[in-house]
């Protein structure tokens, strides 16, 4: 979803995690109707859900591999966590699931969800990359990302 507008009527597929008009992140099984219900503004369909209401999740859907991690939470003070591990490389292997859920756990987050992974694990401010990605073939296009703008700036700035 962007600005409210559904892209892929499928969202219901994977765990969704959105923002809504009050900049509450949501995290859960959402279809179509009850993100636009929620007045979610902005959103994306990934998972799994890492922690929900300030629960972290646990079971079976939490072992993974140990891969490159990018993930989004937010605390109680409404502060956005944006998390990128490094992986596939000599100085970091990676994280499982578990692992960005305990990150985010410990670093305040009521709700947060894992984003793509693997080569598509990119942290970018102001110009410049963040963390060593894992790309083996070149970088890779991706369709979605969480993009950070000043307060009154525009994509057009």
């Amino acid at each position: 979803m962007v600005g409210g507008e559904i892209f892929n009527e499928g969202i219901s597929t994977r765990t969704f995690c959105g923002l809504d008009s009050n900049n509450i992140l949501h995290v859960g099984d959402y279809d179509s109707q009850e993100a636009i219900d929620e007045e979610i503004r902005d959103g994306v369909s990934f998972g799994p859900a890492l922690v929900i209401n300030g629960k972290g999740e646990y079971g079976n859907h939490m072992e993974s591999g140990i891969n490159p991690r990018t993930a989004v939470g937010q605390r109680a003070d409404g502060a956005i966590l944006l998390l990128a591990i490094d992986g596939r490389q000599v100085h970091s292997i990676g994280a499982s699931f578990g692992d960005a859920r305990d990150v985010m756990l410990d670093f305040g987050a009521v709700n947060a969800c894992n984003m793509d992974g693997g080569s598509s694990s990119l942290m970018y401010f102001n110009g410049e990359d963040l963390n060593n990605k894992a790309f083996v073939v070149g970088e890779r296009t991706i369709p979605t990302t969480w993009l950070v703008l000043k307060e009154g700036a525009s994509l057009d700035d």
